[in-house]
C-alpha cells in the first residue's frame, strides 16, 4: 500500500465493526432498522388507509347530497303544483283570447298559450266552442 494516500478504504474504517459468527451485534442492527423501517410502513399503510376511507366518505357524501337534491326536485315539482282551473270554450273563443285573459300579468302570452297546449295534449290550437281546457297556474 502506499505510505501517502488520500484514499480511504473501507476495510480501514474503525466505525464499522464486523460481528463473528458468535457476536450478535451486527444482527442486532440489523434487527432494529428492520423493526424502524417496518413500524414507518405501518404508519404510512396506516395513513393511506385513512386517506381512502376519507375518500370513500367523501364520495358517500356526494352520492347521498346527489340524491337529496334530485328528490327535493322531483317532490318540489310535484308539491308546488298549483291547483288548475278548467273552462269551457265559448264560441269566438281562441287559444290566444283564453291565454290573454287568463295568464299572470309578467307572463308572454305565447307562453301560456305552449302551457295551455302542453296541459290539455293539444296537437294544434284548433278549439273548437263546448270543449273544456284545464289551464295551468303559474
Amino acid at each position: 500500500m502506499l505510505k501517502y494516500s488520500t484514499y480511504n478504504s473501507i476495510y480501514n474504517n474503525d466505525d464499522i465493526k464486523v460481528s463473528a459468527p458468535g457476536n450478535p451485534t451486527a444482527h442486532t442492527n440489523v434487527t432494529k432498522i428492520k423493526e424502524s423501517v417496518l413500524h414507518s410502513l405501518a404508519a404510512l399503510s396506516s395513513l393511506f388507509r385513512q386517506v381512502s376511507l376519507m375518500k370513500m366518505v367523501l364520495v358517500l357524501m356526494l352520492v347521498i347530497s346527489g340524491f337529496t337534491v334530485v328528490g327535493n326536485v322531483f317532490a318540489g315539482s310535484v308539491s308546488s303544483l298549483k291547483p288548475d282551473k278548467r273552462i269551457v270554450v265559448e264560441r269566438g273563443d281562441t287559444l290566444w283570447s283564453i291565454a290573454v285573459s287568463n295568464k299572470p300579468e309578467d307572463m308572454k302570452t305565447a307562453v301560456y298559450i305552449e302551457g295551455i297546449m302542453k296541459t290539455n295534449h293539444l296537437e294544434n290550437s284548433v278549439i273548437k266552442a263546448g270543449d273544456i281546457l284545464t289551464l295551468p297556474l303559474y
